[in-house]
């Protein structure tokens, strides 16, 4: 999956549209989706599927990656949702207690689910349209930090190399018959839990003595690349902010 969105992040339609307005859009997006209603965080959603549809992304990826969130956001919609008590509205008695939800509970569970999935959008869309160094060198214009800058961009070198060493142990216990019973699948997923931490552990010191033997000073210096802003990028960026900002007016 990192694989897909670093290949689209450098191949998509609107890979030459300058990062500062694709970040510009994303952070006004998931802050209006933050502090509105179920409007705005629905127009978000669509403004970020055109949006990632018109830089070429197929939409079966765009689908499983909305699928994705899912499988953290049920179990917290089902707190909120599920309640035990006489202010239940539907649902059933179980011994002594009437187990069911509530409207509140329903409501409250839509707002928050369409509210996640607008915030997830808002970062896919980042994520599939504009590479980490084109983000990181308009984050470095603003004034952030470097050092968190640069854990950003180690952290996001090892995922590659965690998924990269982790398939190939998974794919040499598999040959070797560590996945045939419930048994040896714990105990082979434990053996890959134990040595991608040691592997992962030399390789960050490799690297690191790699960094100092080519005269690294705690600042790791990436050359900037030039972005050209163009009037239509700036004009429907603009629009479609602008579409969300009164979608949250109305809302209030």
């Amino acid at each position: 999956m990192m694989l897909a969105f670093d290949f689209w992040a450098h191949h998509n339609r609107l890979r030459a549209v300058h990062p500062a307005l694709k970040l510009a859009f994303a952070a006004v997006a998931l802050g209006l989706v933050l502090t509105g209603g179920p409007a705005v965080a629905l127009a978000t959603i669509l403004a970020a599927v055109v949006l990632v549809l018109a830089a070429g992304v197929p939409f079966c990826l765009l689908l499983r990656l909305l699928l994705l969130p899912f499988g953290f956001l049920l179990p917290g919609v089902l707190a909120l949702v599920v309640t035990v008590g006489e202010a239940v509205t539907w649902g059933v008695q179980v011994a002594a207690w009437r187990v069911g939800v509530t409207d509140a509970g329903l409501n409250q569970a839509y707002v928050l689910g369409l509210r996640a999935l607008a915030a997830v959008s808002c970062l896919y869309f980042l994520a599939l349209t504009t590479p980490l160094p084109a983000v990181l060198g308009v984050l470095r214009r603003v004034g952030v930090p470097a050092l968190p800058l640069e854990i950003a961009v180690l952290t996001y070198r090892y995922l590659f190399v965690l998924e990269r060493v982790a398939r190939g142990i998974c794919l040499a216990q598999a040959a070797r018959g560590g996945y045939r019973s419930w048994r040896g699948r714990l105990y082979s997923l434990g053996l890959l839990a134990g040595q991608l931490f040691l592997v992962t552990y030399h390789r960050a010191q490799n690297l690191y003595t790699a960094l100092l033997a080519r005269g690294y000073q705690d600042a790791l210096l990436v050359p900037p690349r030039e972005h050209q802003c163009s009037g239509a990028a700036v004009g429907g960026f603009a629009g479609l902010t602008a579409l969300l900002v009164l979608v949250w007016l109305w809302g209030q």
